[in-house]
């Protein structure tokens, strides 16, 4: 949903870092900070979980990061502080404010993880290719390999 909805407007992917100073930076000041990098296709976007603010023409994605949770977190702060500039400047309405997987499938839009994974895990299954399951991943699978389980 957020590049197809957002056509062929540009990207600009920033560190997640950069959401504290969002609160305060003037946003010449912060352009200059946090430069970014933008992007035309969603395919070049390094994957991992963002955190996705639209509003008109800017598009920004605070990233990528390895862990879901740790998105959550930075899109509470964010949701803060764009709380906080609209209660100020009440002509801000229109915003989108979302946590994303990226690079989402072509044609799928983004979605999270659990649907990402039944989506691919039912696309492997209807091509008729047996692949073998991957190995557990985490702290759980980790022991498992360890103790040979």
């Amino acid at each position: 949903m957020f590049f197809s909805s957002i056509g062929d407007a540009q990207v600009r992917v920033i560190e997640e870092a950069a959401i504290p100073y969002t609160g305060f930076l003037s946003k010449a000041d912060f352009d200059q900070r946090f430069p970014g990098t933008t992007f035309d296709d969603q395919g070049k976007v390094q994957p991992g979980w963002y955190v996705v603010y639209q509003h008109q023409a800017l598009n920004y994605c605070f990233g990528p990061m390895a862990l879901e949770a740790t998105g959550r977190d930075y899109l509470v702060q964010l949701r803060s502080i764009v709380d906080e500039v609209v209660r100020e400047r009440p002509s801000i309405q229109d915003y989108s404010l979302e946590l994303k997987q990226l690079p989402a499938v072509l044609g799928e839009g983004a979605s999270s993880g659990s649907d990402a994974q039944s989506n691919e895990s039912s696309q492997n299954g209807e091509s008729g290719i047996n692949q073998p399951e991957a190995p557990p991943s985490g702290i759980w699978g980790f022991i498992k390999r360890l103790f040979g389980m």
